[in-house]
Order: C-alpha cells, then sequence, then structure tokens
C-alpha cells in the first residue's frame, strides 16, 4: 500500500544550519519516532531499525537508508530507505525528498515529500489508519527537527531510539478516521436535502 505525505515548514534557522542537519543521520535518526540508527556504512549509506506498536500490533523493520542524492546548490536531499519485518514477512520502503530554501538569514523553508509502501501486518488498519499514523509520527519528526534547529543547545531529542507507543497515535488517527467519516455523511445529508 503507496502513501504519499507532504508538508511545508519554516524554522527559524540560517539554511546552512539546516543542510547539515539533513546530511547528520545521527540527528535525523533521532527525530524518526521509533527509529534506531545502528551503524554508517559511509557517508551516504546506513543501517537501523525502526519499531512501531499500533494496539496490539508491534512491527519492527531492519534496513538500510542510501541518500541518493546530495545537491547543496539546489538545497535539495533525497533518501531512499527500505527494511523487513524482523517478524513476519512484511517489508517497508520509502523516498523521501527534502528541499530547503533560505526565506531570509535566520530562516529556511523545508519542503518534504515522502512516498512510502508498506506490505505486512500493519496493514490490516486499512489505508486511512494507515496513513493517519503515518502523518501523526511526521508531525512528530517535523517537531523534534524545529526543536533541534531552533534549539540548538537543547542536546538529544527526548525519547530518541525509542519505539513508538502507537496506541495514542491510532487514538488520533482513529479520531481524525471518524472526522473524515461524519464529514462525508454531512456532505451526503445536504445533498438528500436532510
Amino acid at each position: 500500500m503507496a502513501i504519499r505525505i507532504e508538508e511545508r515548514f519554516q524554522v527559524e534557522a540560517p539554511r546552512e544550519r539546516v543542510w547539515a542537519f539533513l546530511l547528520d543521520p545521527h540527528r535525523v535518526a533521532g527525530c524518526a519516532p521509533g527509529a534506531q540508527l545502528t551503524e554508517v556504512v559511509d557517508e551516504r549509506t546506513f543501517k537501523g531499525n525502526v519499531r512501531v506498536k499500533v494496539g496490539m500490533i508491534t512491527a519492527s523493520y531492519s534496513g538500510q537508508a542510501h541518500l541518493e542524492e546530495v545537491d547543496e546548490a539546489a538545497g535539495l536531499v533525497r533518501l531512499v530507505a527500505q527494511g523487513r519485518e524482523s517478524a513476519g514477512g512484511g517489508s517497508a520502503r520509502a523516498t523521501v525528498e527534502a528541499r530547503i530554501r533560505a526565506v531570509s538569514d535566520a530562516t529556511t523553508e523545508v519542503e518534504v515529500a515522502a512516498d512510502i509502501d508498506v506490505v505486512g501486518r500493519l496493514m490490516q488498519f486499512g489505508r486511512g489508519m494507515v496513513q493517519d499514523v503515518s502523518r501523526q509520527l511526521f508531525r512528530q519528526f517535523v517537531a523534534c527537527v524545529k526543536q533541534q534547529l531552533e534549539n540548538p543547545e537543547a542536546g538529544e531529542p527526548p525519547g530518541a531510539g525509542e519505539p513508538i507507543s502507537g496506541i495514542s497515535l491510532a487514538a488520533e488517527a482513529a479520531r481524525s478516521s471518524l472526522g473524515r467519516l461524519m464529514g462525508r455523511l454531512r456532505k451526503g445529508e445536504r445533498r438528500d436535502g436532510s
């Protein structure tokens, strides 16, 4: 099941600091919920684990990420990551493209597009739920990135490398799914003249 997530946000940090952050696998992995960097193979290839728990299901993935494109002049980083479930036949693949642009000397705009393809146990929750959980995780990542860049003295992100507890994520995703359903029902009522 393929999912696309797009996000644009501004960081109160100069472009050079944002660029350095994007190329630092330890800092990026520290902000990725449930992720743990296990090995830096070379300056563009990394190994790691991601663990997600949604309800009663825990999915652990081990895999590798590779910086396929790094263009400092264009402010572009493209990362491709893939992994396999540690237990089970599931897999995940993600292509993440980040573009940065200086808004001012002290502010940088970051535009991120992620194409994620997940196969396995997590998919039994359905596309909408998985998409909502993915968006929640991405929002947590963005908040951490902003906090790390805007407060460089803050140190390591809280909870870096800890497994994601998906119960609150699943609850928020369920609320979001229910909200979409209610919105569709209301639109149907208006069309029927009720």
